[in-house]
């Protein structure tokens, strides 16, 4: 597990009071993890916050799993560079 995928494990399992053992990078935000509107917003705030990139609602509506949000986060923070 990277530092990324690490720090972002560390948000879902607070946002979603989500069991550690059972967050991996298939992990659904929806079937698996219950997400709703209010959750979404709080943890995509505290991934702007966390990692230093704003994002869109279209392109964070593309992320189902945990891998693919990992994947996205890390492509905002290379553009960002």
């Amino acid at each position: 597990m990277d530092d990324v995928e690490k720090r972002l494990t560390a948000i879902v399992i607070d946002v979603f009071k989500a069991d550690p053992k059972k967050v991996k990078g298939s992990t659904r935000f929806i079937e698996d993890l219950g997400a709703r509107s209010l959750t979404m917003i709080a943890f995509v705030a505290a991934v702007e916050g966390e990692f230093g990139i704003t994002t869109n609602a279209s392109e964070n509506s593309k992320n189902k799993t945990i891998a693919q949000a990992v994947a996205y986060i890390k492509k905002k923070m290379k553009e960002k560079k």
